[in-house]
C-alpha cells in the first residue's frame, strides 16, 4: 500500500499494483445528531466518476483513515446481493460482516 498526496488536502491510497482504490479527503462534516462542524478525514471508495464514489468513513486523523484504508485492501468489493448454496439471498452488508469474521461470505463456512 502506497499513500500519495494529489492536492492540498487529498490523498489517494494504492494498492500494491499501484492501482487508486482510495481516496482520503481532509475537510468539514457534519454530525447529524449535534449538528457540529468538525475537520475530519472522509475515506471514499475511488473510481474516476466522482458521483459514482461510496464513504468508508470518518476518521479524525490521517493515520486512523491511512490504517483504516489498508485494513480494507484485501476485502473483496460486496456490491450486490448473491445467493447461498440453499437458495436464499445474502445481502452484500451480510456478505461483508461474514469477510470480516473470517467466513466464506457465500455459504458463511470458514474460509480454507
Amino acid at each position: 500500500m502506497r499513500t500519495i498526496r494529489v492536492g492540498e488536502s487529498d490523498w489517494l491510497v494504492l494498492d500494491d499494483a499501484i492501482q487508486p482504490r482510495f481516496l482520503i479527503h481532509h475537510g468539514p462534516a457534519v454530525n447529524k445528531i449535534t449538528r457540529e462542524t468538525l475537520m475530519m478525514y472522509r475515506v471514499d471508495h475511488w473510481v474516476l466518476k466522482r458521483a459514482d464514489r461510496w464513504p468508508l468513513g470518518y476518521y479524525e486523523s490521517l493515520a486512523e483513515a491511512q490504517a483504516a484504508a489498508e485494513g480494507e485492501l484485501g476485502t473483496p468489493k460486496f456490491l450486490v446481493p448473491i445467493t447461498d448454496p440453499h437458495g436464499q439471498i445474502v445481502t452484500p452488508e451480510e456478505q461483508r460482516e461474514r469477510w470480516k469474521a473470517g467466513l466464506d461470505p457465500r455459504s458463511g463456512t470458514p474460509r480454507p
